[in-house]
């Protein structure tokens, strides 16, 4: 079934690396993003069934956003797409670590953490000022999590506004991780399909504090230790997932992104 989107507007931009258009529907309480650059919804929705085997809602104080595929009626063409489910209850808002720390600071987050002279110092600062502000006392563990996350499935889009925290009446939650939709080599405009996997993910860096996924993942462990379990995959466990929604995406084009998704995953694994 197409879901429509009858406004036809564009209501929000969330992707660093360009415009990707997100919808919020008050009927359904859900939002609907839109594929821009390659396959966005095929990432979001694999992450979040992988997800469901690690020990992250088990054994930890944290949650993530589960992540469906879509297809979607907007601007007159049918696009694919994915939809979750809206976290925010009434009178809360989600509000960013840059946000929130430059607020504090009275200068840009990202100019105070230029200023430190070490990857590690700028990992400590950025989960112990926010866990000061807030109150959150396990936010040191829940940005460890969002690395270990990331270094799994190759997100290089974790810049410091897809960081945040819940705030209702001065009072802060964390949120649900989300916005994994630039993982698994998806943005084919910037890794396109005829460079190898493996090339592709050796040039990658892990943001927000543009260094290997290897290294910003080791920094924040050697700090707040490991937080991410999660039983080794295989090709076989990989392809459960991922056969359902390749159904969204040309044919032709299944092989290369099972190639693709297969290789970030059983290769980042290893570093885990």
């Amino acid at each position: 079934m197409t879901i429509r989107l009858v406004t036809d507007e564009k209501i929000a931009e969330t992707s660093s690396k360009g415009n990707q258009e997100k919808w919020y529907d008050p009927a359904s309480d859900c939002w609907y993003k839109l594929d821009q650059f390659g396959y966005e919804a095929l990432a979001e929705t694999v992450v979040s069934m992988l997800l469901e085997r690690s020990n992250l809602e088990a054994d930890t104080a944290f949650t993530f956003v589960r992540y469906r595929m879509e297809r979607l009626r907007v601007h007159r063409r049918e696009r694919t797409g994915c939809s979750s489910e809206n976290f925010l209850r009434p009178g809360q808002s989600l509000i960013t670590v840059n946000r929130l720390l430059s607020s504090h600071l009275g200068m840009p987050l990202q100019e105070k953490l230029t200023r430190l002279p070490s990857g590690k110092k700028r990992v400590a600062y950025l989960a112990e000022a926010t866990a000061d502000i807030t109150g959150l006392e396990f936010f040191p563990q829940y940005l460890t999590l969002l690395f270990e996350i990331d270094a799994l499935f190759c997100n290089d889009d974790r810049h410091l506004n897809n960081i945040a925290v819940i705030e209702q009446g001065g009072q802060y939650d964390y949120c649900p991780i989300f916005d994994n939709g630039a993982g698994l080599l998806s943005n084919t405009r910037m890794s396109p399909m005829d460079i190898s996997p493996s090339a592709l993910i050796t040039a990658l860096q892990a943001r927000p504090f543009h260094t290997t996924f290897t290294r910003q993942m080791n920094t924040a462990r050697s700090l707040y230790g490991p937080q991410l379990a999660i039983p080794k995959m295989t090709a076989d466990h990989i392809w459960e997932v991922l056969r359902s929604a390749l159904d969204y995406y040309p044919r032709r084009d299944w092989g290369i992104i099972t190639d693709r998704v297969e290789t970030c995953i059983l290769t980042r694994q290893t570093k885990l």
